[in-house]
């Protein structure tokens, strides 16, 4: 929750810490902005449909609106992944866009890594005074209407799924991991018209034996029968080159008897990972 909130004549600052790596934090301030901001605290006329950060210097926050309108009421101003943001705030006293940006205020957004799994936020709205007459009123609602509760809620529930903590790992720990990761072939197998059940079972049953086979001489790495009403019949990861599982695929039972077709892919896999 917002641990602190203070005014002094032309600045308002909030700050939190939220149990998420700075990368993550970052990311979740900026990219997800949508997920966390107040759906309130917008002057689009119509209904909020998305909002867009753009990730670079010279780009905006926009609101985009149910009927296809758009409101760029900010311009990203500095964009440092994952240390430090800032953006114009181009909204008049009046509660209207600004479109003089020299009567704009600014807000910047500081993230600390006091942890590596754990950030500090810190959000200063300087330069009210630069909005003219009115600009204390502006100071004064925004001073009461500044919270990162709302993006410390969504790091909060973003860090469970199903019902399971998660625990996001730093940036250097990704690195880490990646350069572990080895060469697989994922396959796709597709039924093909020819495949009536129950006619080709005992295809289909010497189908899977020959996959338990490549499973136990290492090769078929993961494999998953899919079995909702399409035309994908199963998944399956090979620890071989595409030119092996190729081979391998086409002497396939069910592939030999055209009732399965598949598809080849490369792909990149930690060693290791399995089903649990």
């Amino acid at each position: 929750m917002t641990m602190d909130s203070r005014i002094d004549d032309t600045t308002v600052r909030v700050a939190t810490d939220v149990d998420v790596p700075i990368g993550r934090a970052f990311h979740v301030f900026t990219a997800e902005i949508g997920t966390w901001w107040d759906k309130d605290k917008h002057i689009l006329p119509a209904p909020l449909a998305k909002m867009e950060f753009q990730p670079y210097v010279g780009g905006h926050i926009i609101d985009r609106g149910t009927d296809g309108s758009e409101c760029r009421w900010a311009r990203v101003l500095a964009y440092e992944p994952p240390f430090r943001v800032c953006f114009s705030w181009d909204i008049t006293p009046h509660w209207q866009l600004e479109t003089d940006p020299a009567k704009a205020s600014e807000i910047e957004i500081v993230f600390t890594a006091l942890a590596p799994d754990r950030t500090r936020v810190v959000l200063t709205h300087r330069h009210l005074d630069r909005h003219g007459e009115g600009w204390q009123g502006m100071r004064d609602a925004v001073a009461g209407g500044w919270s990162l509760d709302g993006f410390a809620g969504r790091i909060d529930a973003a860090n469970a799924a199903a019902g399971r903590p998660l625990v996001f790992p730093t940036d250097d720990a990704m690195r880490g991991r990646l350069q572990k990761t080895a060469a697989y072939t994922p396959i796709l197998l597709h039924a093909t018209d020819r495949c009536v059940r129950p006619d080709v079972d005992p295809i289909i049953w010497e189908h899977g034996r020959r996959n338990m086979a490549l499973v136990d001489a290492g090769l078929l790495a993961v494999v998953v029968p899919v079995i909702d009403e399409t035309a994908l019949s199963g998944i399956g990861i090979f620890a071989a080159d595409t030119d092996t599982v190729r081979a391998i695929m086409d002497d396939d039972p069910g592939v030999r008897a055209g009732i399965f077709t598949y598809e080849v892919h490369t792909g990149r896999g930690f060693p290791g990972a399995a089903l649990p």
